[in-house]
């Protein structure tokens, strides 16, 4: 809710960070879904492709391939509860005895004519060698494996019933902890095009139909980046068709591979996007900042700030802005009119300020005071404002939000300027740092919740939620950008909700019209969360709101995976509950009971 001043409660440990927790709720997850859950429907049959590479030296730093981890990889696929797959097993770098043994006890399980063998010479890339294997599949969609990928037993059928309507199914994952146990689990989100560019999050297991594979060129070597990641860019922007299974389909006994940034870089080049590309906050992730486009006249934002009296606030967040828009060597100035909406003010030092600040920000910018004396009303404030706006990017702002990183303003406003972006909104944070919004999660401890609101400073929060850019369901009016032909388009915010749920509102609009709405995590502010206002809450707006989007909440947010609690912000998981402890009785001793350790 807007202008709801909240002490940030503490948050539990999040999905990875209690092992205990995890291990009781992923063995009570995988009986439910393998003993309750109705079986799959038929998909395509799959193709699983693994590259077994036996060379000392490798490029990525590694040593050979573990024959152990080569068994695990293999005992999955041979035990799995469908028999529509087919497995290749390319071998790079000659023979090893130990290895021979591993493969050939673990497929001697297999059924006659499921599996072949390939081996290449030391020189082969590994992308050639899963390229080659692609060639000679046959199949209609493919897996790939590293060795030491360990698939639950249901992953085929789970994955090939997804891509009865995708070209792209991917589930979770989790990973081996020293003592064998499963821990660290990635809960992902569902479909997020920005989320891609920053990590490649669908991770493992991935299938792929084979069809857009081949119509995106392959499987190619990047030298400098992933092959993997340059693949699976280059088919989602053929295809929009992606399927994410929400469970843990795969175990990781080894760590992604490092890689560069050519992939990522490639993409933006291909796309068309002028934008840099700097390693991410986290191991395998990588920093985006776009830029505003080049060899045009200067973007022209407008800045609408709804405020009564509050000086001091105002004064920090009118300068904030007029230093953002001036730029600085990085980052190129835009033309800013500042809008400031008088709701009531009545302090003497209020006109004062006002004065100061066109002073301040004038000539070169517009600085325009709109007296509004109604009751307030942020949705009937800021559609007014925004009717006589000049800007062809409008920048909401409340009148407690001030400084953030360089080019915070750039950052948004190349955001908003994409054809097929919505909305907008920054990082915030409390002014002792404590997360306050990096994106809104439907159906979050009510009808919708800053997701990791009160995270310690510095915390990257559960799967980089708070650092990364990515999609997101909505963003806090607070701070949102929005071009104003979309802002038109969808006719401004509903001022029958009043104070509640207005931008909550707009985003879900936005993203009904087939736009997207992102949290750019490189624009950082201080968000004071309007103490001047005191708190809202209305029970007749929030069952507007719930008549309206209430569909979409009891269906989940697709950027939040449905594991994660929704009791409050933690990104944590819940304890199983009595139905899910007597599936797990009844399957006392079973594989699933003893993969989660």
């Amino acid at each position: 809710m807007l202008f709801a001043p909240q002490a940030p409660r503490p948050l539990r440990p999040d999905a990875a960070g209690d092992r205990a927790l995890y291990r009781r709720w992923a063995t009570a997850r995988a009986a439910w879904r393998l003993l309750v859950d109705k079986p799959p429907r038929p998909g395509p049959a799959l193709a699983l492709l693994l590259v077994v590479d036996l060379r000392t030296t490798r490029a990525d730093g590694r040593g050979p391939a573990d024959p152990a981890d080569v068994r695990r990889s293999l005992d999955a696929v041979v035990t799995q509860t469908s028999g529509d797959w087919t497995l290749s097993v390319t071998v790079v770098g000659g023979s090893d005895a130990a290895m021979d043994e591993a493969v050939t006890g673990a497929l001697g399980q297999a059924p006659t004519g499921r599996v072949r063998m390939h081996t290449l010479p030391e020189s082969t890339d590994p992308a050639d060698a899963y390229a080659a294997a692609l060639e000679e599949s046959g199949s209609p969609a493919i897996v790939f494996l590293d060795p030491g990928d360990e698939l639950e037993p249901d992953a085929v059928a789970r994955l090939s019933a997804a891509l009865v309507d995708a070209d792209v199914a991917y589930g979770d994952e989790d990973r081996a902890a020293p003592d064998g146990a499963w821990s660290t689990p990635v809960l992902k989100p569902d479909w997020s095009p920005e989320l891609l560019l920053s990590w490649r999050y669908l991770g493992r297991p991935v299938a792929l139909r084979v069809g857009p594979v081949v119509a995106a060129g392959g499987v190619r070597t990047v030298p400098g980046g992933d092959w993997e990641h340059d693949l699976l860019l280059r088919v989602t922007e053929r295809t929009t068709r992606v399927a994410h299974v929400p469970d843990v389909l795969c175990h990781r006994w080894n760590a992604p591979r490092p890689t560069g940034p050519a992939a990522v870089a490639d993409a933006l080049a291909r796309r068309g996007e002028t934008a840099s590309v700097a390693p991410g906050p986290l191991p395998c992730t990588w920093t985006i900042r776009r830029s505003l486009p080049a060899g045009a006249a200067r973007v022209s934002v407008s800045a609408v700030v709804p405020f009564k009296d509050s000086t001091t606030l105002l004064r920090a967040c009118g300068e904030s802005l007029g230093a953002a828009a001036a730029g600085g060597p990085r980052f190129p100035a835009v033309d800013l009119e500042l809008v400031l909406v008088d709701n009531g003010s009545s302090e003497p030092e209020t006109a004062t300020l006002l004065d100061v600040l066109t002073a301040r920000l004038g000539p070169e910018h517009r600085v325009v005071v709109r007296r509004d004396d109604r009751p307030f009303n942020w949705a009937a404030l800021n559609n007014a404002a925004a009717a006589e706006a000049r800007g062809d990017v409008l920048l909401f702002v409340n009148d407690d939000v001030e400084q953030g990183t360089d080019g915070w303003l750039q950052l948004l406003v190349a955001q908003a300027l994409r054809d097929d972006v919505g909305a907008v909104g920054p990082r915030l944070v409390y002014p002792d740092g404590h997360l306050q919004h990096a994106g809104v999660v439907l159906g979050l401890a009510g009808a919708a919740g800053h997701v990791l609101a009160g995270l310690e400073q510095g915390r990257p929060g559960y799967l980089g939620m708070a650092v990364l850019t990515r999609d997101v369901s909505a963003v806090t009016g607070a701070c949102m950008a929005t071009r104003r032909q979309v802002f038109e388009q969808l006719g401004g915010f509903d001022e029958a909700l009043g104070l509640d749920f207005n931008d909550v509102d707009y985003c879900l609009r936005a993203r009904r019209r087939g736009l997207r709405v992102l949290v750019e995590a490189g624009a950082e502010l201080v968000h004071h969360e309007s103490p001047s206002r005191g708190t809202s809450g209305d029970a007749g707006t929030a069952a507007a709101f719930m008549a309206r989007w209430g569909d979409a909440v009891v269906a989940g947010d697709p950027f939040y995976n449905r594991n994660l609690s929704h009791v409050d912000f933690s990104a944590a998981l819940d304890e199983p509950g009595a139905v899910l402890a007597g599936a797990v009785r009844s399957t006392s001793g079973s594989r699933v009971a003893r993969s989660v350790g």
